[in-house]
């Protein structure tokens, strides 16, 4: 099932979490570790890739704002903040 993303509104960070966490188990509760974090989903058929949503306004607040759910979510797994790619139509000739 493919995630609906809102970037435009949100800043989406992919947690890839180890094999020993216990936020496997229980991936929504990613979203208690910060107020202005949301859990959205599983990134595709991997369970230890969750992804987490933060409002557009609490991202931009300052560096600082930024710097502080970065370092939370680091604390539990590797974060790679998403950016939204822009799809090309490739025609029958390209190849």
């Amino acid at each position: 099932m493919a995630l609906n993303l809102n970037y435009a509104a949100n800043t989406y960070l992919a947690v890839t979490l180890p094999a020993s966490s216990s936020y496997l188990q229980t991936p929504a509760s990613l979203s208690l570790l910060h107020p202005a974090v949301a859990h959205v989903g599983q990134v595709g058929e991997m369970a230890d890739v969750q992804l987490v949503s933060v409002p557009k306004v609490e991202w931009e607040v300052s560096e600082a704002a930024r710097e502080e759910i970065l370092a939370t979510f680091k604390k539990v797994g590797k974060v790679d903040v998403q950016e939204p790619k822009q799809r090309v139509k490739r025609g029958g000739d390209e190849l």
